[in-house]
């Protein structure tokens, strides 16, 4: 195997911020390889919906006559599912494959894990790092290296709820460097066209504009298909009810193809490899009774793939697309056994209603730790170090 490549210190000129990504390890899919982007003498029309036709722009030229207004737009190229590059266990070729998304855009963490909070929150990373334990971690409950933004005199507590703290950030989708990357996880899914046609037009009006569509269905629709799904496994959308409402039809014993089967929270303990999945926007569900009644006016939804899983923490970790505008892991509170505490038990929390579990015998598969990107994140950042002149990584802790 090669050695791993140096990453990437990409640089957001809107926010002139440093942050270093990482390359996919060898073997992992370029979702940015499924698409490209047409510009130049190649740029297409622009299109506009107007009713059930896409119906070309036009500009007025000097001369009173009018001409088609051409703009840059990615093409998908390669739309095929499965893809080419399965094998072994898909929940395992899954899970590595959103670490190393979640690596390419710059391993970014949003805590919502449950912890006492106050009105202004308190800030982490004080004292010595050599010394401090990464509190939300390894030591979730531990006040090592906080530190009060504000005097705690005039600060408040505001009881124990989901933090929603933005633990790093990294990439975002309006980041030049991740465009391609969106744009292939469109690719993945039948009709994707849409999004890609429809950021043509947002990009024309604004060059540094984000993604007008949001992205996560489609985000879980690409690791299904490079995980080796077809479509008859996974009804890979725009939309996360086409397959959960897949899913709810499998366990009804109507959809025998599918490989992900619908549960309850109350049902099952979420595991490495399963989608745990919320009520968002408008959406009212909770339940998979609700999503095969279709008991809601809307449809929003949003599922995480989970990575792994720490019931004695009181947390689980999921990988989810579209995230804080990125691919960002996500702790999440749990109860003692393992179940995501929804809304209605932690304030602050999501709409938790569902897991979705792959139907596949065998035992329970490792998580996020002993993927093949995880062990090799340790030599890209060795490497990263080397380039820049930063600290050199050592470990936390002894396996």
């Amino acid at each position: 195997m090669a050695a791993p490549a140096l990453p990437a210190r990409a640089q957001a000129a809107a926010y002139e911020r440093a942050i270093p990504n990482f390359p996919r390890p060898d073997g992992s899919p370029d979702p940015a390889l499924r698409v490209r982007l047409l510009q130049g003498a190649e740029a297409p029309p622009l299109l506009t919906r107007i009713g059930a036709q896409a119906e070309p722009l036009f500009r007025r030229l000097p001369d009173g006559s009018y001409a088609v207004v051409q703009a840059p737009r990615w093409q998908a190229v390669d739309t095929g599912c499965p893809a080419r590059y399965g094998g072994g266990d898909p929940r395992s070729r899954m899970i590595d494959l959103a670490a190393a998304e979640w690596a390419y855009f710059g391993l970014p963490v949003l805590d919502l894990s449950a912890a006492p909070s106050t009105a202004v929150p308190r800030g982490r990373g004080g004292g010595d790092p050599s010394t401090a334990t990464p509190p939300a971690i390894t030591a979730p409950s531990s006040d090592i290296g906080t530190f009060d933004i504000i005097d705690p005199s005039r600060n408040f507590s505001t009881g124990r709820r989901a933090t929603r703290s933005a633990l790093r950030l990294g990439l975002m989708e309006d980041d030049a460097q991740v465009d391609a990357t969106i744009a292939g996880y469109w690719a993945a899914v039948p009709g994707g066209d849409d999004a890609l046609r429809v950021q043509s037009l947002v990009r024309f009006g604004s060059r540094d504009a984000g993604w007008a569509m949001p992205w996560s269905a489609a985000f879980v629709s690409w690791l299904a298909c490079e995980a080796g799904f077809s479509s008859a496994q996974f009804r890979r959308s725009a939309s996360h009810f086409d397959y959960v409402s897949a899913a709810v039809q499998a366990r009804d014993g109507l959809d025998p193809d599918h490989a992900f089967v619908a549960y309850d929270l109350d049902e099952t303990l979420p595991r490495a490899g399963d989608l745990i999945c919320a009520a968002r926007a408008g959406s009212t569900f909770r339940s998979i009774a609700d999503v095969r009644d279709r008991n809601s006016d809307s449809q929003a939804l949003h599922c995480d793939l989970v990575v792994k899983t720490d019931p004695a923490a009181h947390r689980l970790y999921a990988v989810g697309g579209n995230v804080a505008q990125a691919v960002t892991l996500s702790v999440i509170a749990t109860d003692a056994g393992g179940r995501p505490l929804n809304d209605a038990l932690l304030p602050g929390s999501n709409r938790w209603f569902a897991i979705l579990q792959p139907r596949i015998a065998g035992a329970p598969v490792p998580g996020l730790d002993r993927t093949p990107t995880v062990l090799s994140l340790f030599q890209a950042w060795r490497r990263y170090a080397e380039a820049t002149g930063t600290p050199a990584p050592t470990p936390l802790k002894t396996p």
